[in-house]
């Protein structure tokens, strides 16, 4: 009798970061379609999930994502897969964006909003750059390591502020393993020969500093070099000596170095913090580097690592080990949560996974703190990944709902999976066609490409104004079917996010505690943010560092905290020449309120929201715009110019800013997943679904880095092909090194 050889058929659900990433991986297999037959189920006209980007075809093919997306220097496992598509891809390069290099720009420069009394103050950042290229597949750094480069950066930062009074370059040692030219530095600046306190010589040490101080108490910047030079010189050579057999006599050595110096600093610049900038921003970055580095040791983060901590909130975390309230309320602690979306005290973040993605961001960069994507997100990333799983023979449904999973009787496995057909093709035959060309750039657009759909249905669409990817919709399935175990499917990859499971597998929760607990601790929220595009370039807005890079800036007051200059897109997009922009802002933050209820049946509820976002945003651009672009206050009155801003229509006034562009993510998988305090531990791993034929994924899940980002989305697709293939992926940083 003749085996059965017929590839598993495997359902993925949802077209997001993750499932696209384990559907490439699993296609990367040569032969893969001997073993597997994969379709993608996709709700509405687009790939991408939370990343998910549309071009307005009405409106310039102007970009309108979700919110503003970066990626960072440290995301190699994201650099790594989307390099490769972009080989697989093979775009001639005649077109634009050909490689990765060309999709993908550098960025050093960030700005942080610091709010001192009530005021706000701008905190620029430039970050050394690096040789390296990101998306390198290695394991992290050690925990004692990181602690090595964290002295390190604390060094280098008081050198900095230094040699930048003394228009000196400061050497580029970050990364690169050599404190040697810092070293160099101060022993020419002092003349004196630097050397750390050995064993019983802390007090003569320390006494031998108060006479050093005597002569440079009166110049702050050199206190600077000189605590970065002599003080931490002590730790680091105690750190790096000790580095691969490093035990508890090492560990208090340290904590007490540190220790005397936080107490000598604070002693003699506390008089100083208030009236002196840059005074307050060294003790900053020396209390939070340095207590940071305390709770490491303290805590057994060294032995056992991050998530030892998860039960604290990071804020709660860094006080515990003696950060003071000015570093705790301070641009510096702001920022880990701006980087969730955490604002400022509006949620927790577990300390565990904010402090291990902190030391990734500074101190694992590749290259550029961040890169900056040179189109969209739908056009840079998920074009490119749809056209090469295309390629390789992966079926698309898109405008296919997922609308519920049903068990099987016995509980072990999913059975059946209803699904809702949203629309008819007009060659039902034929797959849809997704992607349209803008300046010879495939994109996704903001709207189904209604020519493809039957046209009765197009002109019900268009005139009612139909959301197909709202769960507010009005819009009825044109057919609802379920794909059946054994006939439809053999395997299930669920992409969907975890503020979706409620609604579609409810079934799997009731059956299983673990669903429950993930599913009530893990939780989701709302995001919002608008797009604006304005006639003056920066300098004419008033930025005052139009000289540097496009900035990135952050932590400045809510409802809308981040802020960045993406003017680099405006060659991607297909304005007239009467009404070209010079530059465009994105901006965007967390909806601060915690629960929902969700009410289906009210159809008009995305837009009474929509509504009250834009009520937000008028009062921004009234009474905080101003910081950021003080140009666009009219001088007679200190309004808002509304002229200033690009409108295809010519409105009067307010009419132009009407007609820029608004988004709040409401719908249940497109929440964005926050780490709240000790919620890692209720996170499933890909595999530990608990039923037979199906493996989860998502920034959702257990996957080592467990924040909500591109590079825990891209971790978890990459275990969800390992898991099915049962074969090895390396996938650096899903285990703390230690």
């Amino acid at each position: 009798m003749a085996e059965n050889t017929a590839p598993k058929k495997l359902a993925v659900l949802g077209g997001g970061t993750s499932s696209l990433t384990a559907v490439y991986e699993i296609t990367n297999k040569p032969d893969w379609q001997k073993e597997y037959d994969i379709t993608v189920y996709q709700l509405g006209w687009r790939l991408g999930g939370k990343g998910a980007s549309g071009r307005n075809r009405k409106t310039a093919d102007r970009i309108e994502e979700h919110g503003l997306h970066l990626w960072f220097g440290f995301y190699d496992n994201a650099f790594d897969m989307i390099q490769r598509v972009y080989k697989d891809n093979a775009r001639p390069l005649t077109k634009p964006l050909a490689i990765w290099e060309e999709a993908f720009k550098p960025y050093d420069f960030v700005v942080l909003e610091e709010n001192v009394e009530g005021k706000y103050h701008h905190w620029p950042l430039n970050f050394p750059r690096n040789s390296e290229l990101p998306g390198l597949i290695q394991p992290p750094p050690t925990v004692w390591k990181y602690i090595e480069d964290l002295i390190t950066f604390v060094a280098e930062y008081s050198v900095e502020l230094f040699v930048t009074s003394r228009a000196m370059k400061p050497p580029k040692t970050h990364n690169e393993g050599c404190l040697f030219p810092i070293l160099g530095l101060i022993e020419r600046v002092t003349g004196v020969r630097l050397g750390p306190p050995q064993d019983g010589e802390h007090e003569s040490y320390f006494q031998g500093l108060e006479h050093w101080w005597e002569n440079i108490k009166d110049d702050l910047e050199v206190v600077g070099l000189d605590i970065g030079g002599r003080l931490i010189y002590a730790a680091l050579k105690l750190v790096s000596s000790s580095h691969d057999n490093h035990g508890e006599k090492h560990h208090n050595d340290l904590f007490t170095i540190i220790e005397r110096i936080l107490k000598w600093l604070w002693k003699k610049i506390e008089h100083k913090i208030e009236e002196n900038q840059t005074a307050r921003r060294l003790w900053i970055m020396f209390d939070f580097f340095l207590s940071n580095t305390k709770g490491i040791i303290t805590d057994g983060v060294i032995t056992e690592g991050f998530d030892v901590i998860n039960d604290y909130d990071y804020r709660e975390w860094l006080a515990k080990h003696g950060a003071s309230e000015i570093t705790l309320d301070s641009a510096a602690v702001q920022g880990v949560y701006g980087l969730v979306f955490g604002g400022y005290r509006f949620f927790s973040f577990e300390a565990g996974t904010a402090l291990r993605g902190a030391m990734r961001m500074f101190l694992t960069y590749r290259g550029s703190i961040y890169y900056r994507m040179q189109a969209g997100m739908g056009d840079t990333i998920y074009g490119p990944i749809y056209e090469v799983l295309k390629k390789r023979g992966v079926k698309f449904k898109f405008f296919h709902k997922v609308r519920n999973l049903e068990l099987s009787e016995d509980k072990s496995n999913i059975e059946q999976i209803e699904i809702g057909r949203q629309v008819t093709l007009e060659d039902p035959s034929k797959e849809y066609h997704p992607l349209f060309d803008v300046k010879g750039l495939p994109c996704w657009p903001s709207t189904p490409l209604y020519e493809q759909i039957i046209e009765s249905e197009r002109k019900e669409l268009i005139k009612d104004n139909i959301n197909l990817e709202s769960a507010w919709t009005p819009w009825q399935d044109r057919e609802v079917f379920k794909l059946k175990k054994g006939e439809d499917f053999d395997m299930v990859i669920l992409g969907i996010s975890i503020g979706g499971l409620p609604f579609i597998a409810k079934e799997l929760i009731d059956h299983s505690q673990a669903w429950a607990d993930m599913v009530k601790h893990v939780k989701a929220i709302q995001t919002q943010a608008f797009q604006l595009w304005y006639k003056p370039d920066l300098a004419g807005l008033g930025w005052p560092y139009w000289m540097n890079e496009l900035p990135l800036s952050g932590t400045y007051k809510e409802p809308f905290d981040t802020w960045s200059d993406m003017s680099d897109l405006i060659i991607r997009e297909s304005w007239p020449d009467d009404h070209f922009p010079n530059n465009i802002a994105y901006v965007c933050g967390p909806v601060q309120r915690r629960e929902f209820v969700y009410d289906f049946s009210n159809h008009k509820y995305p837009e009474e929201e929509l509504d009250k976002v834009k009520k937000r945003v008028m009062d921004y651009m009234q009474h905080l715009s101003n910081h950021l672009w003080p140009n666009t206050s009219k001088a007679d009155s200190g309004d808002f110019d509304w002229d200033l801003l690009i409108d295809l229509k010519n409105g009067i006034g307010t009419e132009r800013f009407y007609e820029q562009f608004f988004r709040i993510n409401i719908d249940p998988s497109e929440l964005y997943v926050l780490s709240e305090t000790n919620s890692t531990k209720y996170r499933l791993k890909t595999d530990e679904s608990g039923f037979d034929n199906l493996l989860i994924t998502g920034d959702w899940i257990f996957n080592g880095f467990n924040a909500g980002c591109i590079e825990a989305s891209v971790m978890s697709g990459k275990q969800t092909a390992r898991a099915l293939l049962g074969e090895p992926l390396e996938i650096p940083g899903e285990k703390d090194m230690i």
